[in-house]
């Protein structure tokens, strides 16, 4: 009866002590099946065909980019949980860094404080 009752905590335990397990390993989309939405897709658009010109009543010059030639914000799960931002002009770039192929800048800065002469 004492070992049923183990073998029955252990068979009930089993999932989560083998999900707990999983959990320390860091899993990224692959590339391939990372889409961005077209909106995300306008804003790496580098062509410059999106660009409208017009001239203001003053006679300055404005240009609307129409959502393109814009940096882009992608962000993914970090490996401690926290959530991770990459800001990148190009989409092959974007894609490899949400895939994990590529790693991110130190978030230490390597500024060094300015020095104060005052006693």
């Amino acid at each position: 009866m004492r070992y049923t009752r183990l073998l029955l905590i252990i068979l009930l335990m089993l999932p989560q002590i083998l999900t707990a397990n999983e959990q320390g390993k860091q899993r990224f989309t692959p590339k391939e099946q990372i889409k961005f939405a077209p909106a995300t897709q306008t804003a790496f658009d580098h062509t410059g065909n999106r660009i409208t010109h017009r001239t203001m009543p003053d006679g300055s010059r404005a240009a609307d980019h129409n959502g393109s030639m814009g940096n882009v914000t992608v962000a993914r799960m970090g490996p401690d949980g926290n959530i991770e931002t990459y800001c990148t002009t190009d989409e092959a770039n974007a894609k490899a860094w949400m895939a994990g192929e590529i790693g991110v800048r130190p978030a230490a800065s390597t500024l060094v404080p300015a020095r104060s002469d005052q006693p």
